[in-house]
């Protein structure tokens, strides 16, 4: 039985078709997780295997008790350029940043997986995202290789060599 609560953020790039590895492997670590997709992230998770997993999507309705226990950690993976930028500069819009927000607050252990072409990874606001995070303490992870000193951009027409050869242990080890 698990008693640690892992919250699995996911944003919309082809690493979200590997989350249903992360449930597992969260859950052979002891973690009880709950998946949290951005809406742009749902058809990713169509054909997996959560292994019963709860999925949370949009915020709660009026009178709506808490649908989720109190998270130990945070793995967001895959992280995107929208998303990273949004949640450094606190936008709370939606219910997975809302719940990115909560955890940079409550100073959460949180591991980020960004997932981002060159192009937009050399916008100014990638870099200086990057920055916010780690300073409040986000343990971000490269998804080539797991680093957690450098983070290389994704080349496009590699995302999904990338996905395949991404380690979920790289991501849960940091927790």
């Amino acid at each position: 039985m698990t008693d640690r609560t892992l919250y699995i953020v996911v944003c919309g790039a082809p690493l979200a078709s590997r989350v249903g590895d992360g449930v597992r492997q969260a859950r052979d670590r002891g973690w009880s997780p709950y998946v949290i997709p951005t809406d742009a992230a749902l058809p990713w998770l169509e054909d997996q295997d959560l292994g019963g997993a709860p999925v949370i999507t949009g915020n709660r309705k009026l009178g709506e008790s808490r649908r989720t226990p109190k998270a130990d950690a945070v793995v967001v993976a895959p992280l995107t350029f929208n998303s990273l930028n949004a949640w450094a500069n606190g936008n709370a819009t939606t219910y997975p940043l809302t719940t990115l927000c909560a955890a940079l607050g409550s100073r959460t252990p949180t591991v980020a997986v960004p997932f981002a072409k060159h192009d937009l990874a050399a916008h100014p606001a990638w870099l200086a995202s990057l920055a916010v995070l780690r300073y409040a303490g986000v343990a971000v992870v490269d998804p080539h290789d797991g680093s957690a000193v450098s983070l290389e951009p994704i080349t496009s027409g590699t995302g999904d060599a990338v996905t395949q050869a991404f380690e979920w242990d790289w991501a849960l080890d940091r927790l």
